[in-house]
């Protein structure tokens, strides 16, 4: 790992930061569940700590008492453990708002923050130091309405940047908040709580996305004056990376809100969504999407990915570890003639990987799969057909001459059995009809049509199956792989999840 953050960092040390000093942190909103954004970001912090060394804290930035929970910050720290990560502490925002406050009126102090307030929808400004003391501290005691009164930093009212608009550092909710309760009902913003919390818990280096770059000169400001060298001489340094934009997905936690809103889906872990905990349920392996994440590498410039990628990424490393199953979406009954009704030839496979030993049985009754045959002539097609020899997987050559029917739908096929022939074209898997067994299948794709942003009604099916009845050492939270079809996660008895299919293209 050597890319622009370790320059400054390694700079910083050569300039005489102690190495031992060095501390990171990782601050999600406790408002929702983790996204493959956000992994990016986990990534970075947590692969710094390792290569410094250091220590990093697990900080949840709860200033918004709207939707933030206590389940949401278990799910984070269940996601953090799932990729592999170890924090060295807990810490929350909301342990730092008794010094935020205090804070917060040495700024008023200074004459660097106001109040705001609302009266007849007319905005007033106070500028007398006691005068705003005094209703800082009404608004504390929860004298005043919402939306009645502010507190503001005064930096530049003009400045080209945005954030430097004398930006608001507390606002009133009366809201119960999940871990003060009823304690507070002044909050402050990201803005102000943030950098202050890094300065509070000795973080040298705060990393984020680009979209903060903004908020570099704000983020120092606020430093500049609450800066005590008996508290902490040394300030946190806001570093800035490219955000991971991916397209093809939903992460946006208004969007998502939307969708258990209409009840398209029950909770963010939906495997056909890009959480963490979607991930994990649909049996990703968090060393293959971390792989994915470090593929990508680091940078200021913007990027825009989509979750294919991250899919063609498992499929490399799945495609070599995963036991090979014979399985059947679309069943056609086969008759073998020439096969005696009674025998069943147990069939020996030398090589799948990950199954120590597996024998299949084969009798004269069999399944194949529907699209596997085909009754008109095709010069271009090489599977089962009267005119064409087919080799079944492990087993013998078979050729189709008699075909039945019942309303005009074909419901068995004759062959004959053959076991030699040169030049075959084409192999196709069965299953014995004695020794299959039923399956459930999850199907999950785009919950939107890519181009028309439609609702796809057809984002998840279930499909009934068969696979053979003597594979019996098939193990729960495993990735297998269905011959010529794709990867399927075996998350409860008989019940699979589609990962990827074999013929997607990227």
């Amino acid at each position: 790992m050597n890319n622009f953050i370790i320059k400054k960092i390694n700079k910083d040390i050569n300039n005489g930061l102690s190495i031992k000093k060095i501390k990171f942190r990782f601050p999600p909103e406790p408002n929702g569940y983790l996204h493959i954004g956000h992994i990016k970001a986990i990534y970075i912090n947590f692969k710094l700590a390792e290569i410094y060394k250091a220590k990093i804290n697990l900080r949840f930035d709860d200033t918004n008492p709207y939707n933030e929970h206590i389940n949401f910050v278990k799910e984070i720290k269940n996601n953090i453990k799932w990729l592999g990560f170890r924090w060295s502490k807990i810490t929350y925002t909301s342990d730092y708002f008794n010094i935020l406050y205090k804070w917060a009126k040495k700024l008023i102090k200074k004459k660097k923050a106001y109040i705001e307030y609302n009266k007849n929808n007319k905005i007033y400004n106070l500028y007398n130091i006691k005068e705003n003391l005094y209703h800082f501290k009404q608004m504390k005691d929860g004298k005043y309405k919402e939306n009645s009164y502010v507190l503001r930093a005064k930096i530049d009212i003009n400045s080209p940047n945005y954030h430097l608009r004398n930006p608001i550092m507390y606002r009133i909710i009366k809201k119960k908040h999940y871990r003060t309760k009823n304690k507070w009902c002044i909050f402050p913003t990201y803005d102000w709580a943030h950098g202050q919390s890094d300065y509070i818990e000795k973080i040298t280096h705060s990393l984020c996305s680009i979209e903060f770059q903004n908020h570099n000169k704000l983020y120092n400001w606020f430093l500049k004056y609450i800066y005590n060298k008996k508290y902490n001489n040394i300030l946190p340094k806001q570093i800035e990376f490219s955000r991971l934009n991916i397209y093809d997905t939903i992460t946006s936690k208004r969007h998502l809100n939307i969708l258990i809103k209409k009840k398209i889906i029950k909770k963010l872990d939906d495997p056909r969504l890009s959480t963490i905990s979607s991930f994990k349920k649909k049996g990703y392996n968090p060393k293959y999407i971390i792989n994915f994440i470090k593929n990508i590498g680091y940078s200021k410039r913007y990027n825009k990915i989509s979750i294919n990628k991250l899919e063609l990424e498992i499929k490399k490393k799945i495609i070599k570890t995963s036991p090979k199953v014979m399985v059947l979406f679309n069943p056609i009954k086969i008759i073998i003639n020439n096969f005696p009704k009674k025998l069943i030839e147990w069939i020996y496979i030398k090589k799948n990987k990950n199954f120590k030993k597996q024998i299949i049985p084969f009798t004269r009754e069999i399944y194949i799969e529907k699209n596997d045959f085909k009754e008109k002539y095709d010069k271009n097609f090489f599977r089962l057909s009267s005119y064409n020899y087919v080799r079944l997987k492990y087993s013998y050559i078979i050729k189709a001459y008699k075909i039945i029917k019942k309303k005009k739908k074909i419901i068995k096929i004759f062959c004959n059995f053959f076991k030699k022939k040169k030049k075959i074209k084409s192999t196709i898997q069965w299953i014995s009809k004695k020794y299959k067994k039923k399956i459930k299948i999850l199907d999950y794709n785009y919950i939107f049509f890519k181009k028309k942003k439609i609702y796809n009604k057809k984002s998840i099916k279930i499909i009934k199956a068969y696979i053979d009845l003597t594979i019996n050492n098939l193990k729960l939270k495993k990735i297998y792989q269905f011959h010529r079809i794709g990867f399927f996660y075996l998350f409860k008895k008989n019940k699979f999840k589609k990962i990827i299919y074999m013929k997607k293209k990227y």
